[in-house]
């Protein structure tokens, strides 16, 4: 009997996972899966999964960390690490010219419940103009790539159109600077606490700890719960209707930003953008709706309108809607990105082709 219950005990203490990087920070927003590719959850801001149900092994992945897959009971105290991509942009030089070219390349998965519905892959390149405080040029290029899905009724130009949206009116400040802003202020109240060298916890005034800042080599990573903190500002200003609206849904929004940073520098630069993360979950009839975009910056420079224009039109012409999944993992390696994990894979290839190919 006590030899069973040690054995029940360990069994569901194996259920926890915690995943950190190498030098044991946690890494929040880690993808867990199944060996067959069946999402389990997601890791919280302290990198932690209280339950992997059940499965034996589990595969992680990241946006900026190697895909791994791990034997639950062979961790000790639930804990793994995962290491990160030697992923970084070359030198931009500054010249009078009035855009900043920044070339993206996004990956897009839509799940309901555990089930991936969709998945997308692109190259979107937008001009930001430097006068005007980096915003996206609206002359814009459409995103291009591979879709897959079984969603009935669902076509790839939504989530193509989604992913534009956000690029295009998402060039922000890092979070170490934007929070200072006093617009930023008057609406959240965030606060930084330092919780050791390069590493912060971020706070609202009610104690809540909604999110971390850590620079790590070159690199400074920001997490947030963006949900968490727009719900209390929403409580805080007293816009019941769309607090409510969120309530009823179990709305969660939370993203991971990553920004180079140069040496000797505190704070990073507004241009040095390397890669982000959204994730946004929410109740449907059909169940729970999970869209998570991996965004990369591949490329970036500054140009002169018919610069941009010649690499758009190039852009275009060699790859409209025609990249295979294969032309895309080549675009992949070509510029160093995380691979997809061969449990993605699996599932992507099962899927229905559909925009593209």
């Amino acid at each position: 009997m006590v030899f069973v219950t040690l054995m029940m005990s360990i069994s569901a203490h194996a259920q926890k996972i915690q995943v950190l990087d190498s030098d044991g920070n946690a890494i929040p927003l880690v993808s867990v899966l199944t060996e067959d590719g069946v999402l389990i959850g997601t890791t919280d801001i302290n990198g932690t999964l209280a339950n992997v149900k059940g499965a034996a092994k589990v595969a992680l992945t990241h946006l900026a960390y190697k895909p791994q897959l791990v034997s639950v009971a062979s961790l000790t105290d639930g804990r793994v690490t995962m290491e990160s991509v030697d992923y970084g942009l070359a030198e931009v030089v500054v010249k009078p010219k009035p855009y900043l070219y920044t070339e993206y390349y996004y990956r897009a998965f839509f799940y309901i419940g555990d089930s991936l519905r969709a998945y997308g892959g692109g190259i979107v390149p937008v001009a930001y103009e430097v006068k005007n405080n980096y915003k996206a040029k609206i002359r814009f290029v459409s995103s291009r790539g591979a879709f897959a899905n079984k969603a009935p009724g669902w076509h790839g130009s939504g989530m193509e159109n989604q992913v534009e949206y956000w690029i295009k009116n998402s060039y922000h400040q890092p979070f170490e600077k934007w929070h200072k802003l006093k617009r930023a202020q008057e609406e959240y109240r965030f606060t930084m606490v330092s919780v050791g060298p390069n590493s912060w916890r971020v706070e609202i005034p009610t104690n809540e700890v909604v999110g971390q800042v850590i620079h790590s080599g070159n690199l400074s990573s920001t997490t947030i719960d963006a949900s968490r903190v727009q719900m209390y500002a929403d409580e805080v200003h007293g816009r019941e209707k769309q607090l409510k609206k969120d309530q009823e849904v179990n709305y969660q929004y939370k993203y991971v930003s990553i920004f180079k940073l140069d040496d000797g520098d505190e704070t990073p630069d507004i241009t040095r953008q390397v890669m982000t993360m959204n994730q946004w979950e929410r109740d449907i009839d059909k169940g729970r709706e999970i869209k998570i975009y991996y965004i990369y910056t591949t490329d970036h420079s500054y140009m002169d309108e018919d610069e941009y224009k010649a690499r758009s039109k190039e852009l275009n012409e060699g790859h409209f809607c025609d990249m295979t999944l294969s032309e895309l993992q080549q675009y992949e390696r070509d510029h160093n990105i995380p691979e997809l994990s061969p449990e993605q894979l699996q599932v992507i290839k099962g899927l229905k082709k559909g925009q593209g190919k």
